[in-house]
């Protein structure tokens, strides 16, 4: 079976969001539910990785390139949700597909961070 592009990322974007709630329910906190609290969370995601690549770096456990590349691709994913929240407000469907593209990235950020060491 083949998947589309738009099937692809769909996919992925449900996959990352059940992984989100999934990690919520586990640390007792209640899961985004609706599109601002995504949001919210996504920015605190994007605050919490900027902080622990800095730590990470800091350790060792992190070369600067790494860490360059890690903020630049945390600033794109930033304007994602951005950009989501304004599209959001003419195209929800549209919007929620953009905020969990943004998601996605973030989580395999924390993917990636996991590998270098990160809790």
């Amino acid at each position: 079976m083949k998947l589309s592009l738009r099937q692809a990322w769909a996919l992925l974007a449900a996959l990352v969001l059940a992984t989100l709630m999934i990690a919520c329910a586990q640390l007792g906190v209640d899961s985004p539910a609706t599109f601002n609290q995504k949001a919210v969370a996504a920015h605190q995601t994007v605050e919490g990785i900027a902080k622990l690549s800095l730590t990470l770096h800091q350790a060792g456990k992190l070369s600067e390139a790494d860490r360059t590349n890690i903020v630049s691709t945390l600033r794109t994913a930033e304007q994602g949700v951005d950009l989501a929240t304004i599209a959001a407000k003419t195209d929800p469907a549209g919007g929620l597909t953009k905020l969990n593209a943004s998601i996605a990235v973030l989580t395999a950020l924390q993917a990636y961070l996991a590998t270098k060491g990160a809790p």
